[in-house]
């Protein structure tokens, strides 16, 4: 209960500060003017009321009796200060309309009460400055003093703010926003950090939230951690805050909620038209940056009277002892408002996109089912319009559409909803459906085995003789169109290399074995066959950009990706793929491109010929700590060429899914931002778990897997055109298996089936490091990663 003792014991503390206010305040207690409320005139049992004057103001019982009188404190000191402005008010202007006089003598109060609280808090930090200086007088530039001053000055700016507007009018560009959504079904809402300035301390005191006290507030500045508060803001004006706390033990990180609180549940009494679904809202953003921002936590935590318990278990939380919460999975309307901030927000961390689409299967299977109850039903319903609205990302609706082509015939609304899907232009389930008619041109030829003729090598003719084996499979018959290469003129291989470089390699014609380097060698007719792969994936890219075909394979020895403008290096003579994408330049004024390099080694050679330039993107994804010993994450380009180098090294005995992730996460991404007019791979089937030059473990399904996935980009980003270029690839096995695995994707012959590129496409890659690393890097150039 409130007593006249705990009245006085908060006047004494406004004395210490405000002595003349004090004063008053006493005289008016001795009077009787300020006294206690009889219990009959009680009018919540939540709120501990006295009157003031003519007024009845209170306090929030669990702000009383959690922290003592602060609380008593600012209601005294509000009160006072519009007593003191309605008086004024009153001398100037003795008719003016009560309402006008009320919204004035309003924020007279609270502005009283913010410099009350912000000069306390201002000398609480420079008593803590003073100490320290006491114990080290030398101490003034060490970080903890530099940090104290800081915080400091950040409290005085708030003293000084002589804005009136609040600042939540129009945040269509504020920085400090996290996440968007919907709240109250149609009103608009932000997720964002809590942002402090004099108007929003303003209508958090005038709000007088449970656990958000203005001195609370300020309290997160003094200690720092003003950072863990967050509000949600909607209509202009806060509608709910959140405080939350990390949880550190031994293999063990959680996140716990520890005040949150909304203005369904304001106490004041000029508090306007709070709106619904604020409390999930905040929810919801909570586990959006738990998901985008802190991967290392575990789970949500919380602790929660008993009549919040239905509100929390509905959401998705179980309970772990007595009035003890936890959250791993949101259910119901949370993960709705989830879907709805996926599809509101601007840029949505991969994660989030991931546990959205894992969670279709159990929507759909809410709405098939005859005993679900009216709300888990309407929740479901809702989640599925929101992943097919053409804001949400194209992985999600083509999950959902996916699923709903399946049970259509199960679920009462499933033609609604696959004409919604239309509607929404969300129809297209199989990307590859508007090229799938054209043959798959493929460039091979038994020439391409006279280079290193007789010589006992890694890189020798028996790679392309696996090839030929492979094509000749009955299950690609009458799937493929052989095109026969050309050789690639002098003038040509200038466009990459040097003029000297080029007359080197023609030197070597009609002699025996010449090295290059350690591992790389000519023969007799290596200068001819080098020609002639270059010249074969020129002939592949006529096929494909006349339109004949949209995708085909130059299966070309010797490999290129190696070699660099003024030398050949690890087997590779010419760079075949670097001289076909010049061809596209000059040949069809292809202003757009796009590399994607896929080879246990480092694609050196490629990057460094385009690596000034932003004429090419490159994209390699290898394995890491291998040869040649490039391929850096922050190799990222220079010059006009910045952001235009991506590289993915993963960790040696990485799988498809690992590649895959790389492929759904940042290469498709990206190349839907770039918008390539082609795509060309280098392609090397040393990613193959027996192949003696790697440590990688590849299947030949996780190849089936791979192409599946960048016939996908290539559909997305590039109207399906995509021409892949063979590269390394040194276990014959591996070719023979891994290649037919790749020319059934190719070809449309069945092969994958969609739930395992599915489970790529919805996996958690929050475990792999070196994407998040890509991630960190490469987000300033590229605006779809987070």
């Amino acid at each position: 209960m409130l007593t006249r003792e705990n009245i006085r014991q908060a006047i004494d503390a406004i004395a210490k500060r405000e002595p003349e206010i004090a004063y008053t305040l006493h005289t008016m207690l001795g009077k009787g003017s300020i006294d206690l409320l009889s219990a009959s005139e009680t009018l919540d049992e939540k709120k501990l009321y006295f009157t003031f004057g003519d007024k009845k103001p209170f306090v929030n019982k669990y702000q009383f009796f959690a922290g003592g009188t602060p609380c008593l404190e600012q209601v005294l000191l509000i009160q006072y200060g519009e007593l003191a402005r309605t008086r004024d008010l009153f001398h100037l202007d003795p008719v003016a309309a009560p309402g006008k006089m009320a919204s004035k003598t309003d924020t007279a109060g609270l502005s009283l009460m913010l410099n009350y609280e912000i000069d306390l808090a201002a000398d609480l930090l420079k008593k803590n400055i003073a100490a320290i200086l006491k114990k080290n007088i030398q101490a003034d530039e060490i970080p903890l003093v530099k940090l104290l001053r800081n915080r400091l000055q950040k409290i005085l700016d708030l003293r000084n703010d002589s804005t009136d507007q609040i600042d939540f009018k129009d945040f269509e560009d504020d920085p400090r926003i996290l996440f968007r959504g919907v709240v109250d079904e149609y009103t608009m809402a932000a997720f964002m950090r809590f942002p402090f300035s004099r108007d929003s301390l303003i209508q958090a005191g005038r709000l007088n939230l449970e656990f958000f006290h203005v001195r609370f507030l300020l309290n997160c500045l003094v200690t720092g951690t003003d950072h863990m508060l967050f509000a949600c803001v909607a209509k202009g004006e806060i509608q709910g805050l959140i405080f939350l706390e990390m949880i550190r033990k031994l293999f063990y990180r959680g996140l716990e909620v520890k005040y949150v609180a909304t203005r369904g549940g304001a106490d004041s009494p000029l508090d306007p038209r709070p709106v619904k679904g604020a409390g999930t809202f905040i929810m919801a953003g909570v586990w959006g940056l738990w998901k985008s921002n802190l991967p290392e936590v575990k789970e949500l935590v919380l602790e929660s009277e008993i009549e919040a318990e239905k509100f929390y278990t509905a959401i998705g939380f179980h309970s772990r002892g007595l009035c003890r919460y936890t959250l791993k999975s949101p259910e119901g309307r949370l993960l709705t408002t989830i879907a709805a901030i996926a599809a509101s927000s601007e840029k949505i961390h991969p994660s989030i996109t991931s546990h959205l689409c894992k969670r279709v299967p159990d929507r759909i299977r809410l709405l098939k089912g005859k005993k679900t109850k009216n709300g888990q039903h309407r929740n479901a319903l809702a989640f599925i319009k929101l992943s097919l609205h053409p804001a949400s990302s194209d992985l999600l609706a083509r999950t959902t559409v996916t699923q709903l082509l399946k049970n259509k015939s199960r679920i009462p609304e499933g033609e609604a909803l696959l004409t919604l899907a239309k509607a929404f232009g969300r129809t297209q389930t199989e990307p590859l459906q508007t090229t799938s008619f054209l043959p798959v041109a493929i460039v091979i030829d038994k020439r391409y085995r006279n280079h290193l003729k007789g010589v006992a090598h890694l890189e020798n003719y028996r790679r392309i003789k696996a090839v030929e084996d492979l094509l000749t499979t009955e299950c690609l018959a009458g799937k493929w169109v052989k095109i026969a290469p050309r050789f690639a003129d002098k003038k040509e291989l200038i466009w990459v290399h040097t003029p000297e470089y080029v007359e080197k390699i023609e030197t070597t014609a009609g002699k025996g074995l010449t090295s290059l380097d350690f591992d790389t060698q000519t023969t007799e007719e290596s200068w001819s066959t080098a020609r002639l792969a270059a010249g074969g994936v020129f002939s592949l890219l006529d096929r494909i950009m006349s339109g004949r075909s949209s995708r085909g394979f130059a299966f070309v020895r010797p490999p290129g990706h190696h070699a660099g403008p003024a030398g050949g290096s690890g087997f590779c003579i010419f760079n075949n793929i670097a001289l076909g994408a010049k061809y596209l330049k000059h040949q069809y004024k292809v202003s757009k491109l796009m590399i994607i390099d896929i080879d246990a080694h480092h694609g050196n050679g490629t990057q460094e010929i385009f690596y000034n330039t932003d004429e090419v993107l490159f994209v390699s994804i290898h394995e890491s700590n291998s040869f040649p010993g490039t391929g850096r994450v922050e190799e990222t380009g220079s010059g006009k060429g910045q952001g235009f180098t991506i590289n993915i090294p993963l960790e040696k005995g990485s799988r498809a899914r690992d590649i895959g992730r790389a492929l759904c996460f940042l290469a498709g991404p990206i190349a839907q931002e770039y918008r390539p007019e082609i795509i060309l791979v280098s392609f090397g089937f040393d990613l193959y778990i027996h192949d003696r030059l790697s440590g990688m473990n590849v299947t030949p399904g996780g190849y089936a897997l791979i192409t599946a996935l960048l016939l996908e980009v290539a559909a997305h980003a590039s109207v399906g055109k995509i021409a892949f270029v063979m590269e390394g690839g040194y276990s014959l096995m591996g070719i023979r298996e891994c290649g037919l695995a790749v020319m059934k994707e190719i070809c449309n012959v069945p092969g994958i089936s969609e739930d395992k590129i599915d489970r790529v496409r919805k996996s958690d890659f929050s475990h792999l490091s070196n994407l998040k690393r890509v991630i960190e890097v490469h987000k300033k150039y590229w605006e779809v990663l987070w």
